[in-house]
């Protein structure tokens, strides 16, 4: 291992100090690849010399990966110091990262068949640790319809199932786990008054030829009050979206507030909800005539499940 006749703490001091001061961007830009640079060559040699010390090593690297998270050579020692640290998640994580490089900034051949292995290894701890647990929790309580469900949609026994086990169409009537093929041509075909609501790649809604893309917490209330067979008012919104769903409180007022930035987002918005009233209190439900489809992961879990 190469040694170096500079404190590693003086060469970063110094690059920080010009990146502070640079405002060239092409020349920040450099510097900041002397830094990557750096923190990597001190990640190698505090994890690989004749003293190793892991966490100075894990300091090192996870500097470079602020600056550069896709770098594939700190991705991959780190995901060795998490592996032997028995951290098999973190490590597929970083391994998978280390994978990803773009030509020109990848793993050598050696590496790359390295980070498979270990991946592989990773895999198997913990789908047994996954089991284990799953034994252990066999005598709780749960929802036995719907986790009963989900075994039999994505729990996979063999590598062969797994293209059956990706997607899910739910309507109005029904809720199928669905293939890829016909997950994807089903989403070509449109139907009158029927909103689309897609959650694979982001948050789209689609309805008579528009499109919208929503943040998450205005999809999930959308597609609440369209899923639901009465009227919702902002409390049971409030309870069933962000209390039980996404396990935090928000006032109603905010709960109000989101909805009138939902029909200020969704030019069809009145065209596909209608607002009643259940007591002093107004309700929203999906207009009668309308219908839904939602396209999601097998995997996917709603508010109302």
């Amino acid at each position: 291992m190469e040694e170096y006749e500079f404190f590693p703490l003086q060469e970063e001091r110094r690059l920080l100090a010009e990146l502070r001061e640079e405002k060239d961007r092409k020349r920040r830009e450099k510097i900041e690849s002397e830094l990557i640079h750096l923190y990597v060559r001190f990640g190698e040699h505090f994890k690989m010399s004749n003293a190793p010390d892991p966490q100075l090593a894990k300091k090192y690297l996870q500097k470079a990966l602020k600056f550069k998270p896709s770098h594939p050579v700190a991705n991959y020692r780190l995901a060795h110091i998490c592996y032997n640290e028995g951290r098999y998640a973190e490590a597929a994580y970083h391994f998978h990262r280390a994978l990803s490089g773009k030509r020109g900034e990848s793993l050598n051949d050696t590496q790359a068949m390295l980070s498979h292995m270990l991946l592989v290894n990773c895999g198997i701890f913990l789908a047994s640790n996954a089991l284990k647990q799953m034994e252990k929790m066999e005598a709780r309580p749960y929802d036995e319809e719907t986790v009963d469900r989900y075994r039999q949609a994505i729990f996979l026994h063999r590598i062969e199932d797994f293209h059956r086990a990706f997607y899910r169409i739910i309507t109005p009537e029904s809720d199928e786990i669905v293939t890829e093929e016909t997950y994807f041509s089903e989403q070509e075909r449109f139907s009158l008054h029927e909103v689309m609501l897609c959650l694979s790649d982001g948050f789209v809604v689609r309805y008579a030829g528009e499109l919208v893309e929503l943040e998450y917490q205005s999809f999930y209330a959308l597609a609440t009050i369209l899923h639901s067979e009465r009227p919702m008012t902002g409390e049971d919104v409030r309870k069933m979206l962000f209390q039980s769903f996404f396990g935090r409180d928000v006032t109603d007022a905010a709960v109000r507030k989101m909805f009138e930035r939902l029909r200020a987002r969704i030019p069809f918005w009145d065209d596909i909800i209608e607002t009643t009233r259940i007591g002093n209190k107004a309700a929203r439900r999906r207009k009668q005539g309308v219908s839904y489809r939602i396209f999601c992961r097998a995997s996917d879990i709603f508010p109302w499940e």
